[in-house]
Parts: structure tokens; sequence; C-alpha cells
């Protein structure tokens, strides 16, 4: 089958032929048909230590094309979403309720246990990225990972369900908390942000107000369905907000964020900060202004329990993630999304594989 090999930390994408057995006990065979570029692919291997050679890719959809022993069959034909969190229901975290967090989720970075990978080529054992791989035509995860979606879906959209749109969507609804009436400002207007936009509009925001330095992406966050956008300079003369909603996860976006929020508001930080980074707050403000700040991870989802809702949403034209959506493009382009997207040409080019 073809897959998007990374041979290096940070290397480019070389689409080639790849081997991949046939899935084992408790384990189900996707045949990939849509998936997107998410940044936290493109930064695994350089900020979060990932190992190489591998093939990246999380946010994927596809059909379940085998099953090993202990699988129902009946799931052949499914469609599905790849999920990159499976929770285990048994650890302190997910017994608490908090599956996003679930201390033995299957990865390859994260600290998670480690596992041997399906994928291979000329003999040499090819790393599956996050346990996902969805830069491929065709992956292998446990039965619990693929989760099944109304094939009404398009693919296109149901990728999107896989990372980017539950992550912005639950910062704004299930972190935030966003309420009728809400005035709220999201910093970054990438695939994550503009998903943080829809939340807050489901949520029942009054002013939604975009914050990104280029000028494509603030004409596209209006676009989308925010009422203002702004350069990052511009935020501080709008405010307050009552919630903003970090999707970049920089010192200085935390910051900004921090300073735009009312005295007893709350800020969301959902961008994925690099290692090292370190943030400080005013002590006697932080008491003073009674400000709520909180990490976001995974947008505080997990599509096992979640992804029905978010289609709901989708049905009733309250989630239109197609706006998010730019074009599609073969497997065999994927450099090329990469470069389109990381220069903030696009939000997203969904990659497709022919199937």
């Amino acid at each position: 089958m073809r897959a998007a090999v990374t041979w290096e930390a940070g290397g480019p994408f070389d689409v080639r032929q790849v081997e991949i057995r046939q899935p084992g006990p408790g384990e189900v065979a996707v045949d990939i048909h849509a998936c997107g570029v998410c940044a936290s692919d493109l930064a695994l291997t350089t900020v979060f230590g990932a190992p190489t050679p591998t093939v990246l890719g999380h946010e994927g959809s596809g059909v379940i094309a085998a099953v090993g022993e202990g699988v129902d069959p009946s799931r052949v034909g499914q469609h599905v979403v790849v999920a990159w969190i499976t929770p285990c229901l048994l650890c302190e975290q997910c017994l608490r309720g908090a599956l996003h967090l679930c201390a033995r989720r299957k990865a390859t970075s994260d600290g998670g246990p480690a596992q041997v990978s399906p994928l291979s080529a000329d003999g040499r054992e090819i790393h599956q990225g996050m346990a996902t791989s969805t830069f491929a035509e065709r992956t292998i995860v446990r039965s619990g990972s693929a989760i099944t979606i109304d094939p009404s879906v398009p693919h296109e959209v149901a990728a999107m369900l896989g990372c980017a749109v539950p992550t912005g969507v639950g910062a704004a609804l299930r972190n935030a908390e966003v309420s009728p009436g809400d005035h709220v400002a999201v910093i970054g207007a990438g695939a994550v942000g503009m998903s943080a936009v829809l939340g807050a509009l489901v949520g029942g925001a009054s002013r939604v107000v975009s914050v990104d330095p280029s000028p494509v992406r603030r004409e596209r966050s209006l676009a989308v369905g925010s009422h203002e956008a702004v350069e990052p300079d511009g935020l501080a003369d709008l405010g307050p907000f009552d919630v903003v909603i970090d999707a970049v996860g920089r010192p200085e976006t935390v910051s900004s964020a921090w300073a735009a929020t009312r005295r007893g508001g709350h800020i969301t930080v959902v961008g994925a900060g690099r290692p090292g980074m370190k943030v400080e707050l005013d002590a006697f403000h932080l008491f003073h202004d009674a400000k709520t700040i909180r990490g976001c991870f995974a947008g505080d989802l997990v599509p096992v329990r979640d992804l029905s809702w978010m289609v709901d949403l989708w049905k009733a034209g309250l989630l239109p993630v197609e706006k998010l959506i730019d074009g599609t493009a073969d497997l065999a382009h994927i450099n090329e999304v990469t470069a389109a997207q990381v220069s903030g040409q696009v939000l997203r080019t969904i990659v497709t594989t022919g199937r």
C-alpha cells in the first residue's frame, strides 16, 4: 500500500510502498479515505520526540476492511473515524471521568506505552505515529479506536471530526463553557481556532473576535463566522472579553489572553505549547482579578463518547465543518498540502487516497 513515510525528524514525506500486516486480536484494519494534516503531526518528531522512520497522521476517516480475532465480523464495512485517544476506563483519570487524559492511551509519544508497529518497508520497522498512521491507504488500530460514524457524513467532514473540530469546539463548549451573550476572543485562526469560533457560536456567543497576524486567515475567519478579525496588537483595544481562547499556546499569546479577559472571566489555552516555555502571571492580579485559566487537552472531548453529538450538530447545520475545508488532494501531494497549510494559505486541504 502507499504511505507517507518520514525518515528523519522534520524531514519531508516520502510517499512510497509500505507493508502492513493483518489485524491481530482485538484490532481492525481501516482503509483510509480521507485525512487532515494537523500541526501536531508536523511537530511530533521535532518537538515531541516521536521516533523515526514513521508514518504520521491522526485525523482520518475510512471504512473497516478486516477484523482480527475477538472483533465482531459485522464491523467490516462500517464507516469510522480513527481516534487517537482511546480511554482504558481503568486508570485514575478515566475513573474520575477525564477520559481524554487517560494515562494508558496507546501512543508513540506523550510517555504512552510502546507498541509493535504493524508497518514495515524493505524489512525495516516503520513506527506508527500516534498509534494511528492515517497518512496511508490503510492502518491497523485497536477496535475501540475505530469509532463508527453515520455513513451519510462525507469522509472529508468525518476526518475533521477526528481532531481539529472536537479540539476547538470542545475548548469553547466544554472547557470555556461559552454561554449565551458571551463576548469571546479566539487567538489563532488555524483549523482549531476556527473550530473554537464555531463552538462559541453554538454556545450562543453574541460577539466573537478572531485574532491572527495573517490577513488571509483574518479574512477567512470572517467567512467562517467571526464577527470581527484583528491583528494581535488590536486585541487589547476590543476587550475586556468574558472568554478568551488561545489556540496558539505561546507565552506571549497566553499573556495577551490574560490581559484581554475581564475580571472573573475565563481563559482557555488549547494551543499546544512547547516544552520549556514559561508563562508569567502577576501574583497580585491573579488574586485580585479572580480570573480562571485552564489548559485544554484535545478539547476535553473523546470521540467514543462525543462524536455522535458533533455529528448531530453538523446535521442540524450548526457545525458547518465544510467552511474549514479548502479542497482535497491525493496522498501523492502531501508535501504541497503541508507547505500551503504551514504558510497560512489554507486551513485544511484534506488528503485523500482514492479509496
